[in-house]
Order: structure tokens, then C-alpha cells, then sequence
């Protein structure tokens, strides 16, 4: 069963969704992700988080434990979205937070008109392994993503073998690292020339 590891809500345990649509991001996994991300320049008083394929939602639960201003959780599949609702009615004080279904890449269009995204998890079905490039670009296009944006790619470590930087433009590799069967690249969108 997942945990928060950090900060005001460390070591609540994380209820994760039924079924083998949903993998959660083992703990050990997250602390490493984590570690990389404090390691940058991010701000995690003021991040504004956009965790994509939620699942459970523990990786936008675990940045708003770190202090994240605020978070949205999406995801397809509406079980996974109750799950994340009950993991977040379990956190005192509450965070900001919102839920939304959406389908990719269609469901951008109901994130227009924030304020952009600090900090972008992306954990897609490994089958989707060209999605995320595609959302990062959109993320760009659409003025998703603040100057300085991260954007963080879990993926199968043969996806991540096989991606090339060019089709990311105008996201910056940061690094990447892997971990048995499971892979995370990080990105950094400069912000515009």
C-alpha cells in the first residue's frame, strides 16, 4: 500500500485503485522522484502541480504533503478519480485540489484559463508511450506551463531507451533515471525566447 513519505502528511497510507489499469508509483520510486525534484530550483510553497493519469493520485499527494500550493488530478477512469477523492478527504487541513475526468488529448481544453502549471506528472499507460510528448508541446502552446515549468515522465525503460529530445522541443532534459522495471525522465520548460 503507498504512503506519503514527506512532509505535513507523511505516512498516510494511500488507498490505490482495483484492477491492473492503474500502476502505483512504488514508494521507493517516489523518494527518488522526489529527491531529484528537490534537487532543482522549484519553489514547493508556490508549485502549482497537474498530476496526469492520477491513478491513486500519490505523487500530486505527495507534493502538496511537500507544501504545493495547489494540485489537479486527472484521469480517464472515474474508479481512480473516486480513489483520489478519498485519499484526499483523509488530509487535515485540506488541500487545494480538483478532480477532473478528461480524456487525452482532448481534455486540455478544461484546463485553460488558470494560472499555469509549475510541476507536471505524467504516468500514462505504458500502451501511450508517445502521449506525453504530444501534452508537453500542447502544455507549451496552450500556456499550461509557467517559465521554469518541470515536467516529470514515468515510463517503461525501454520508452524512455527510445525517445528522442528533438520531439520534446521546447522542453530541456533534465535527467533521467531508472529503476528496475520502472523509468522517470525530467524535463524543464525554459519559459519563451
Amino acid at each position: 500500500m503507498p504512503r506519503i513519505i514527506a512532509g505535513r502528511f507523511k505516512g498516510l497510507r494511500l488507498e490505490s485503485p482495483t484492477g491492473r489499469q492503474t500502476r502505483p508509483t512504488a514508494d521507493q520510486v517516489k523518494e527518488a522522484v522526489f529527491s531529484i525534484l528537490e534537487s532543482l530550483p522549484l519553489d514547493f510553497d508556490a508549485v502549482r502541480v497537474l498530476d496526469l493519469f492520477a491513478g491513486s493520485g500519490s505523487l500530486g499527494l505527495e507534493a502538496l504533503s511537500r507544501g504545493a500550493a495547489s494540485a489537479v488530478f486527472c484521469d480517464q477512469d472515474q474508479k481512480a478519480l473516486a480513489t483520489v477523492s478519498r485519499n484526499l478527504a483523509r488530509l487535515s487541513p485540506p488541500p487545494e485540489a480538483r478532480l477532473l475526468q478528461v480524456r487525452w488529448p482532448q481534455g486540455l481544453s478544461k484546463l485553460a484559463g488558470g494560472a499555469p502549471f509549475d510541476l507536471f506528472f505524467l504516468d500514462p499507460p505504458y500502451a501511450e508511450r508517445d502521449l506525453p510528448m504530444s501534452l508537453m508541446r500542447e502544455f507549451v502552446r496552450r500556456d499550461l506551463a509557467a517559465p521554469g515549468a518541470v515536467a516529470v515522465w514515468e515510463q517503461a525503460p525501454e520508452t524512455l531507451a527510445a525517445w528522442r529530445a528533438p520531439q520534446l522541443t521546447p522542453w530541456t532534459v533534465l535527467k533521467s533515471r531508472t529503476w528496475g522495471a520502472r523509468a522517470a525522465a525530467f524535463f524543464e520548460w525554459p519559459g519563451p525566447d
